[in-house]
């Protein structure tokens, strides 16, 4: 077990006023659950809304905005997916209800797929509200990995915590390359604002222009009307050490001030150098399903130990389920990697897997990775 799993962080927290439920402060957020929305991304940005206390999510549905939810929101997040498909999903009628709850003060995060819904790209099935246009919407398929940015000075001051660094390292998987909308396009919409921009060379698996990526902004803020609009075209809430991110532009959407996070939480260090997957390491994960299924417990293991080595965006999501191998060194393999990474939507099934575990060695090993992700909230 590495040591960063034995390590528990004392969060320095300070609550800021959102609104109340009782003598509780929250702010409000509603993550959209339509026929757009990932099965990876949604479930990973809903599990770091709770990495601060005064978040409180729910999902709604397009049902649910058609019956007024977003009265009841601070925070909309439109999560990966489909773009054309969140905007399909919405309607005519919804997505004047989204536009207006904006104008009325409500803030929206859009992460990677939500931001083509979000963007005013001609031709393409899309709501017309974060300032930006995609670039070389052809070749969408750009590919997938852990990528190389770095804060502008107005990023800073929204993450002050990685003021002085000069490169990051998110994972990126096929979200939009975005430049500036035409100006007569933008209607209540303001230009956006660079907060991360990319530094690595995005081109490979859809055949774009090489260099199109670099010094594409990575993640960027607008106004639309009274309200604010982010979005990342990458995924924060995926990357260990980084996660705290999304709970940051939630605040940021919202206009409130900003809350410390735990060390173990706020870790760059858990995250780093580029590592953009080749078609042979795409073959390769998709080859892990079958592995995980049937193959031996050496094939598992060094299965687990790949995945560590290459930033996995399918496979993850089949992890959880060698918490319950048969095998004892497998369920401890995966206990680790869920916490190594930091997948705290598999935190519950960490849990369950160490109430039922009965080798004594396995117990203790996954205790220990409940402990470390019971330790990053607060």
């Amino acid at each position: 077990m590495k040591k960063r799993l034995l390590i528990l962080a004392v969060a320095a927290v300070f609550a800021v006023s959102c609104n109340f439920h009782g003598d509780k402060e929250v702010i409000r957020v509603g993550m959209l659950d339509g026929i757009g929305s990932g099965d990876i991304n949604m479930p990973e940005a809903f599990a770091a809304c709770a990495l601060d206390s005064v978040i409180k999510a729910r999902y709604v549905t397009t049902a649910d905005i058609a019956l007024g939810v977003l009265d009841s929101l601070d925070v909309l997040i439109v999560p990966g997916g489909a773009g054309s498909a969140h905007t399909f999903s919405l309607g005519e009628t919804n997505t004047q209800k989204v536009k207006e709850f904006a104008r009325q003060g409500g803030g929206i995060l859009a992460i990677c797929a939500g931001g083509y819904a979000l963007s005013h790209t001609p031709d393409y099935a899309c709501i017309g509200m974060n300032g930006a246009a995609v670039y070389d919407l052809d070749h969408s398929s750009r590919g997938q990995g852990r990528v190389a940015v770095k804060l502008t000075p107005d990023g800073e001051a929204v993450f002050p915590e990685l003021r002085g660094l000069d490169t990051l390292y998110l994972l990126y998987e096929n979200g939009p390359l975005l430049e500036p909308a035409e100006s007569s396009r933008l209607g209540d919409a303001t230009p956006y604002t660079v907060f991360v921009e990319m530094i690595s060379d995005v081109y490979g698996m859809g055949g774009g222009e090489k260099g199109a990526s670099v010094g594409k902004p990575f993640i960027l803020g607008n106004n639309y009307g009274k309200g604010r609009i982010c979005t990342s075209i990458g995924h924060p809430e995926s990357t260990a050490g980084m996660m705290w991110m999304i709970p940051r532009l939630i605040r940021w959407c919202a206009g409130k001030s900003y809350t410390s996070f735990p060390e173990t939480l706020c870790d760059p260090s858990l995250s780093v150098g580029e590592k953009i997957l080749t078609v042979e390491d795409l073959n390769k994960e998709a080859s892990l399903y079958h592995t995980f299924v049937y193959g031996t417990t050496e094939e598992k293991l060094e299965g687990v130990e790949w995945m560590k080595e290459h930033p996995s965006w399918s496979m993850k999501k089949w992890v959880a389920s060698l918490l319950f191998d048969k095998d004892a060194k497998v369920r401890v393999a995966a206990a680790e990697f869920i916490a190594e990474n930091q997948i705290i939507r598999w935190r519950d099934y960490v849990k369950g897997a160490l109430k039922v575990e009965k080798d004594s060695l396995a117990k203790r090993e996954i205790a220990a990775a409940d402990e470390y992700l019971d330790g990053l909230f607060y």
